[in-house]
């Protein structure tokens, strides 16, 4: 995950665009935000007569999460660049394990993106179809993602002299992407709330491993400086909230909540869990 979540940064400032909201009152506030935005949907649309196809305005939103796919997409392949010339070129060997787990990992990117156009081309009778066979790849995805994080625990992280306590990370990972995607497939036909959960299961989750592959293999100088690995991600996480500042002037409260969580729980993984001897004796159960 890399030392730079040992510097706590959190964007409490923005706090104040919810009218100073507490995480207490944050589910009340999704279920009054969300009442409001299906109302105002289903207004226009009859008003427009239109169903099954997006307004000019909503398709401009709905496209910023097509591009915060394809970024998280190219975030990948360069994080895993190397991984992916050395397979190509023979330099570096590959297990079948970790080639299912990278196939499986940009299926979920792939399809996010697809399902991201489905949405803003107004097609959603196919995404909602996409969206509940996705469940398929949802669990396979912890699955594999599973052994692999195991596997790599026994073998080694390379860099890493503490593989038990580094292993709260990908484990870590998979927890909250397989809350973030089960939550949004709950609120599956509350697409406020829905679209925003599935965006952070992917850019929120998904993309820490990649992000410390690149701060890997920055000049020492650079990895000395905790910014250059909080800043990328610190820029994933709020990308919702600015969005959403911006476009409709004010925070959403998955937005908020959802990035300042994802935040806290990777520095709690960093700094208390990982090293902590429990979680040790439970890492070497694991692996066994």
């Amino acid at each position: 995950m890399g030392r730079g979540f040992q510097l706590i940064v959190l964007p409490v400032r923005a706090a104040t665009q919810l009218d100073h909201a507490s995480p207490v009152l944050v589910l009340q506030r999704i279920g009054m935000a969300t009442s409001q935005d299906v109302r105002r949907e289903a207004y226009g649309a009859k008003l427009t007569g239109r169903s099954g196809s997006a307004s000019p305005a909503a398709s401009r939103r709905r496209r910023f999460y097509v591009g915060m796919g394809i970024v998280a997409i190219l975030v990948v392949l360069i994080g895993f660049s190397d991984s992916i010339t050395g397979g190509v070129t023979g330099r570096r060997s590959l297990t079948p394990l970790v080639h299912i787990h990278a196939a499986i990992f940009l299926s979920w990117l792939i399809l996010f993106v697809v399902q991201s156009s489905l949405v803003s081309a107004g097609r959603t009778a196919l995404h909602r179809r996409l969206g509940t066979a996705s469940v398929v790849l949802g669990v396979a995805m912890l699955w594999v993602g599973f052994e692999t994080a195991v596997a790599g625990a026994r073998r080694g992280y390379p860099g890493n002299g503490d593989p038990l306590g580094f292993m709260i990370h990908p484990l870590g990972d998979l927890l909250s992407f397989a809350i973030l995607f089960g939550a949004g497939f709950w609120y599956r036909r509350r697409p406020e709330v829905h679209k925003r959960l599935m965006l952070l299961a992917t850019v929120g989750a998904m993309m820490n491993a990649p992000l410390s592959h690149v701060h890997g293999r920055l000049p020492e100088a650079m990895k000395a400086n905790p910014l250059s690995f909080l800043l990328p991600m610190v820029l994933l996480l709020g990308a919702s909230a600015v969005y959403d500042r911006l476009s409709r002037g004010r925070i959403h409260p998955v937005s908020l909540w959802g990035a300042i969580l994802l935040f806290a729980w990777g520095n709690v993984r960093e700094m208390v869990i990982g090293p902590s001897r429990a979680w040790h004796q439970v890492a070497d159960l694991i692996v066994r």
